[in-house]
């Protein structure tokens, strides 16, 4: 059922203020979204030359997050999307048909529906106007300081916030099975025995998290960042993609494609138009 948008409001208005967030602990939000500190901090972004499978767009840069943020601990799921939003995964795919990119047919389903199920079927410019309606909704109820908002991840912070603190190929290590993640389980990386393949997205927090609790990091469904796609990205300060371009960046992996694609390093792009069965988003908070 749906939740009317005064019911909403009234619910977030009964948020109390001393539960505001910090951004250097966990917090849970009035929608029951729970977010994960992300340090500031220093990393290699990119795959040495000696990864396995590494894309000529991947070389090793160095970059620096100056500032902590939260992070979503797992991608938005259908249930939040609908509380938020006010429409359904299937509402979206009916009214809002549109491409999925790189000259591929437009799959019209969703590859499984449930309220812990991660939402698919929403182009970028669908992902911002979700973190735009719940800073508004957050702020208008008190719940949520002025100099914060919910933002799409940058590529730098969603790669850091994915190797948190590792600098193997996968946070989990070098190899990566269909035990640790969902992906085309038939093709691992590092190891040669095949796995399972599921056909579909798992429920959110299938799997083990990371070292900084963020789940789903590899697999399930590749995830929107801000940045438009560069063939290189950008080292240094708190580093962003060019200000034009044709795709928009998606990281992550997903549950159809081959583990080499759910590697920390892997970097792949989708025209922000698109609307797809194994693309969704996970949001950050961060000050504006």
């Amino acid at each position: 059922m749906k939740l009317p948008f005064i019911a909403l409001t009234l619910a977030l208005a009964s948020h109390s203020p001393a539960q505001e967030p910090t951004l250097l602990s966990s917090w849970t939000n009035s929608l029951g979204i729970k977010l994960v500190p992300i340090p500031a901090g220093e990393f290699q972004m990119g795959s040495p030359p000696s990864e396995e499978g590494r894309g000529k767009d991947e070389d090793q840069v160095t970059v620096t997050i100056s500032k902590p943020f939260l992070m979503m601990e797992s991608e938005v799921t259908q249930a939040q999307w609908e509380k938020i939003m006010g429409t359904t995964i299937q509402e979206q795919i009916d009214s809002k048909v549109g491409p999925i990119g790189r000259g591929a047919k437009l799959v019209a389903k969703a590859s499984a529906l449930g309220p812990s199920q991660p939402m698919s079927f929403v182009n970028w410019a669908d992902a911002n106007a979700f973190c735009l309606k719940l800073t508004k909704l957050e702020k208008e109820s008190g719940t949520l300081p002025p100099d914060l908002s919910y933002q799409l991840p940058t590529e730098a912070q969603w790669e850091y916030a994915c190797r948190a603190g590792t600098t193997t190929v996968f946070h989990f290590g070098n190899t990566l099975s269909a035990e640790q993640a969902n992906f085309y389980g038939k093709k691992p990386y590092g190891i040669e025995k095949e796995g399972l393949y599921r056909e579909k997205t798992t429920p959110v927090k299938s799997f083990s998290a990371n070292p900084w609790g963020l789940y789903d990091m590899h697999g399930n469904l590749y995830e929107w960042c801000a940045d438009w796609y560069a063939d290189q990205a950008s080292g240094g300060l708190d580093p962003r993609g060019p200000d034009t371009g044709d795709g928009r960046i998606i990281r992550g992996g997903t549950w159809n494609r081959v583990a080499n694609s759910c590697r920390s390093a892997y970097r792949y792009s989708s025209g922000p138009e698109s609307r797809s069965y194994n693309i969704g988003f996970r949001i950050i908070l961060q000050k504006s």
